[in-house]
């Protein structure tokens, strides 16, 4: 016991599951000192040795429900989540618990089993009626899943916290317009996008899925629902690979001239790296509707990977000839400039003045002028552009990134390694943050 108590107390929970381990074989009745065992045997790193003490014969029935929520923690630590779930499902037998209930949740999410994670979320929120978060994560999962059953929810959420409002009202707002059609199908597409244009893509994925299921010759879901499997993908290995092609050449099985089926089918073959074959289904869809701006922007941006670089302005502008009160087609084409380095002065700066001029708190413009000015060697102009995009977006890494670089240039090192730190610190796992530490580490070893 002594031994156990001064292991807990240097730090080496394992060394103290061992020795009461071994007491507890001296003192079979003391099954409080085998609980104890697995306690540190999973605080150590070892569930499936923790699991082996608890499972003693005569141990179990001694469990607390804290002890039984620790037992299916175990389990599912261990990789048996269908054993942690049937043990915290026991758990609920014996009173409701937020505890276990937020458990099954995120082992449901986990599964991508919305429909029951979303029946112990309702459960949570009985016993939390005023949690605003919970009414707002209901209505996300509803709408993939069931869409009208959202409604009351997102508004509940809007109502009671007003940084849910935007997208909770805009949510609402598509599934009830869809609704009005009378088409299930339709209601979850138009629930699925809104929920892609939140970045919910794993749940857009769950309607898109549940519309081709509905109606198998939607060829607008069947092409959604590749687009969705790509972005699902690339979230979770920062890679593409070959997912969703089979449901993208379903939607244009169905519908050859489907001007989204053509337009995610381009975009896949641009993620593999095959930039004729994705020329080819841009190309198709912008005849399919020659007026969308952003059919030319994406065939502009195609064309300057492939490196057809005249081919690929011509693209850029005709994009702008379209919109030419948008600031996005302007910017578009002064980072194309700016990425292959050509006509900085000529195009690139000409360009992004025009977006700023119609867009002045554009964080996005300004910094894009920041890197121009950079490029340019006017870092005077380039830290002032920078300081205007943080004024406008306090939030953008990249700007911190441009401004640290500026003043690395205007011989300011203290402000350049300061700024430096904070675009490393504001989204640490980018590629901006490894960009800043690669810079301090050179500039600043």
């Amino acid at each position: 016991m002594i031994n156990a108590y001064q292991s807990s107390v240097a730090g080496d929970q394992l060394n103290a599951s061992n020795e009461l381990a071994a007491v507890f074989a001296y003192y079979p009745w003391r099954v409080d000192l085998n609980i104890e065992a697995a306690r540190y045997a999973y605080q150590a790193g070892d569930p499936k040795a923790a699991i082996q003490y608890l499972e003693t014969p005569g141990t179990i029935a001694y469990l607390t429900s804290e002890d039984l929520i620790l037992f299916g923690d175990m389990y599912n630590q261990s990789g048996d989540f269908s054993k942690a779930e049937a043990i915290w499902k026991d758990v609920t037998k014996l009173g409701d618990s937020n505890q276990v209930f937020r458990r099954l949740v995120d082992l449901y999410l986990q599964q991508n089993d919305f429909d029951s994670a979303v029946i112990y979320l309702q459960k949570m929120l009985t016993l939390t009626p005023s949690d605003s978060h919970l009414y707002y994560k209901i209505g996300l999962l509803y709408a993939g899943i069931d869409p009208l059953k959202a409604l009351p929810f997102l508004a509940q959420a809007a109502e009671i916290d007003p940084s849910n409002t935007v997208e909770s009202r805009d949510l609402h707002d598509k599934i009830r317009t869809a609704n009005l059609f009378d088409q299930p199908a339709y209601t979850l597409l138009a629930s699925g996008r809104q929920l892609a244009s939140m970045g919910e893509w794993v749940l857009a994925a769950e309607a898109f899925r549940r519309a081709s299921a509905l109606d198998p010759e939607y060829a607008e879901a069947w092409a959604f629902l590749g687009e969705a499997q790509q972005q699902i993908a690339k979230k979770d290995i920062g890679s593409i690979p070959d997912v969703g092609l089979t449901e993208l050449e379903m939607a244009l099985e169905l519908d050859a001239n489907s001007i989204l089926g053509n337009t995610f089918m381009g975009l896949y073959w641009e993620r593999q790296g095959d930039y004729s074959q994705a020329q080819h289904y841009v190309e198709q869809a912008i005849t399919l509707n020659s007026s969308d701006p952003y059919l030319y922007s994406e065939l502009g941006n195609i064309l300057s990977k492939a490196g057809d670089l005249p081919a690929a302005q011509a693209a850029y502008e005709a994009a702008i000839h379209l919109s030419p009160q948008d600031p996005l087609f302007y910017r578009l084409l002064a980072e194309f400039a700016m990425e292959n380095q050509i006509q900085i002065r000529e195009l690139a700066l000409p360009a992004i003045r025009q977006a700023i001029i119609l867009s002045p708190q554009d964080s996005s413009s300004l910094d894009v002028m920041a890197q121009i000015m950079l490029m340019l060697q006017d870092y005077h102009s380039a830290e002032r552009y920078s300081l205007d995009a943080l004024d406008s977006n306090p939030a953008f890494p990249l700007a911190y990134l441009h401004l640290g670089t500026a003043y690395l240039y205007l011989g300011e090192s203290n402000l350049a390694l300061k700024w430096l730190t904070v675009a490393k610190q504001v989204e640490p796992d980018s590629w901006i943050a490894a960009q800043a530490t690669r810079m301090i580490d050179y500039y600043f070893p």
